[in-house]
């Protein structure tokens, strides 16, 4: 499971590269990179709940 979220937060941090560097207006860029970081947060706190597998 944590692998599976492992990858899902590096797409997501590919997509906010893409963001930053992308040709969107400067307010749209702002607020997509604010919404790809409260889903980053949310699933490295969701992360954290998950206990390691042995």
């Amino acid at each position: 499971m944590k692998a599976e979220l492992q990858e899902v937060m590096n797409m997501l941090r590919k997509l906010q590269g893409s963001i930053d560097f992308g040709a969107t207006p400067v307010a749209e860029r702002e607020e997509l990179a604010e919404d790809v970081s409260e889903i980053m947060d949310a699933l490295f706190e969701a992360m954290k709940k998950i206990p390691d597998a042995q």
